[in-house]
């Protein structure tokens, strides 16, 4: 018996065995991933007309390609400031509510901020967490420069 567990076969049923539990978790994982992102703009879907109040532009153009919104995070001008809420109008013309709480860190360069220094206007980088609401828990917001595209008399545009 000690001589089959020593043997080539074996070895190659466990290493086969193993590489299937590995591709199965690592299949999983990607489920439980496209399935939050599924959730998330889904919710964001059905969640448009009462967080915005209608809307201005078409639902799709706030998509990627793959037709899922990007869900842990957000990137471009606050629109609008209602703490602990702020409302972040991306490139894609996306409009996303983004919750800001007491462990949210906000920062200009190196330099700390709180909620009350965020204007309406300015432009930011979120990374956060969706939640059942549809709303983007933000762990860090970044302020940044406006990028050139919005100087109009700068004569340049960035695509």
């Amino acid at each position: 018996m000690s001589d089959f567990f020593k043997s080539k076969t074996f070895t190659a049923v466990l290493f086969s065995i193993g590489a299937i539990v590995l591709a199965l978790a690592v299949f999983q994982l990607g489920m439980f991933v496209g399935f939050r992102k599924a959730a998330f703009s889904f919710r964001w879907g059905e969640d448009y007309y009462r967080t915005f109040g209608g809307g201005r532009k078409p639902m799709e153009m706030g998509m990627k390609r793959d037709g899922l919104f990007d869900s842990h995070g957000a990137t471009g001008k606050i629109i609008k400031i209602t703490l602990p809420n702020i409302f972040v109008e991306g490139p894609d013309m996306a409009e996303k509510s983004v919750l800001v709480g007491d462990k949210t860190e906000i920062r200009r360069f190196r330099d700390e901020l709180g909620p009350s220094d965020l204007k309406v206007g300015d432009f930011v980088v979120i990374i956060g967490v969706p939640n059942s609401d549809s709303e983007i828990e933000a762990r860090l917001i970044r302020l940044l420069p406006p990028p050139p595209e919005f100087f109009p008399d700068a004569g340049m545009k960035i695509k």
